[in-house]
């Protein structure tokens, strides 16, 4: 719940950005966030990521 409520404050509402970034290879996390958050730690790591997009330091 928390990846697509944080998700959908960067890309908006569109169903398609959504998937497109969740299946998109992502350099900083390295991987696509759609598998990495099959497990705990990359779930982790994504949620981490989309929090620190939502509010740069």
């Amino acid at each position: 719940m928390r990846v697509y409520r944080s998700l959908d404050a960067l890309v908006g509402t569109d169903d398609q950005k959504r998937l497109a970034w969740m299946s998109a290879y992502n350099q900083a996390l390295g991987g696509e966030p759609l598998q990495l958050i099959q497990k705990a730690e990359g779930l982790v790591a994504t949620l981490n990521y989309l929090d620190a997009m939502r509010a740069p330091a």
